[in-house]
């Protein structure tokens, strides 16, 4: 019964989740348009008063989207807003290549404002009178480069709030039921069986080859990285060297690089906040923080900003 304690506990472990084009940073939401960044958040005044929500709108009624510039940038660009419905099928891992695969978009648009200079803060009301998924697409034009910079953020409204606790619960009642079941056949089965289970979750998988690299998806950049796990094992915090170069094989340095990611097929994200930081080797840069909760196809998006360039790469894992 202590083994089946100890399984319950690792299963019901706190895990957050993330997804989308927002992310948290020091308490607050903070989204990123290009290299232009600003604190985000959601209202739903009639129903929930001064909370804030990141992304996902627990009901449906009048929303009001605020945007508190973080960047000079953005008091001086034309920002355009649109919302759609996520006909994507990829749920929270919608990306904008996904946006731009969509015939009409206005077919499925319920809300555009036209681009337009908003000084300080930018706000938004809009009525959401069904539950569904949605996705945000904010562009922001600079007026003396006109390159226009894009950020796609996935959401739901009239999320339960629940995420995958119904799952939990119920893989937690269908492990304690094996248990009651074959302590009527033998104990001796039943230590096996939950000593089977509990191996499973540590259980090392290999990762990607340490000599493979990824091309960014404009080209700019190239990225290798190395586990401080070798082979990688489910449920440990570890580290990752990235080494990222530009595309004539430079090293790149004083890069902002951002990593976040998750698993497709289970549409959740990382359950950690990776950070970042620069160290002393051209080049290179420590991600602290990388944890994997279970097996599968993993997908770590890496977000690579230095100075007007800025690119992402993605690195797909089968753990």
């Amino acid at each position: 019964m202590r083994r089946f304690g100890l399984l319950l506990f690792l299963v019901l472990s706190p895990v957050a989740f993330g997804h989308g084009g927002v992310v948290e940073e020091d308490d607050l939401c903070v989204i990123k348009i290009g290299y232009l960044r600003a604190h985000f958040k959601i209202y739903v005044p009639a129903e929930r008063q001064h909370q804030e929500f990141c992304e996902d709108i627990p009901v449906r009624g009048d929303s009001v989207f605020v945007m508190e510039y973080q960047h000079d940038g953005l008091s001086t660009a034309e920002i355009d807003f649109r919302i759609i419905r996520n006909v994507t099928g990829k749920g929270n891992f919608a990306r904008l290549s996904d946006i731009e695969a969509i015939a009409d978009l206005d077919a499925i648009t319920i809300r555009y404002e036209p681009a337009t200079v908003v000084p300080d803060v930018y706000t938004l009301l809009q009525s959401f009178e069904e539950d569904g998924e949605y996705i945000g697409i904010i562009s922001a034009r600079q007026p003396d480069t006109q390159v226009v910079y894009t950020a796609v953020f996935p959401f739901e409204v009239g999320y339960t709030g629940l995420g995958y606790w119904p799952w939990i619960i119920a893989a937690v009642f269908a492990l304690q039921s094996i248990y009651w079941f074959m302590s009527r056949r033998a104990r001796q089965s039943t230590n096996t069986l939950l000593l089977l289970a509990a191996a499973a979750l540590f259980t090392p998988y290999s990762i990607a080859d340490a000599d493979e690299s990824w091309a960014s998806d404009s080209g700019f950049f190239t990225v290798t990285f190395r586990s401080e796990l070798q082979p990688l094992t489910i449920n440990r915090i570890h580290s990752w060297i990235l080494h990222v170069e530009d595309s004539n094989g430079n090293p790149i340095t004083n890069a902002e690089i951002t990593v976040n990611g998750g698993m497709p097929e289970h549409n959740h994200g990382l359950p950690t906040a990776p950070q970042v930081i620069a160290t002393n080797k051209d080049g290179d840069y420590k991600v602290e923080g990388m944890r994997f909760h279970m097996r599968g196809y993993w997908e770590i998006r890496i977000q690579i900003d230095v100075g007007d360039r800025h690119d992402s790469v993605m690195i797909p894992l089968d753990l």
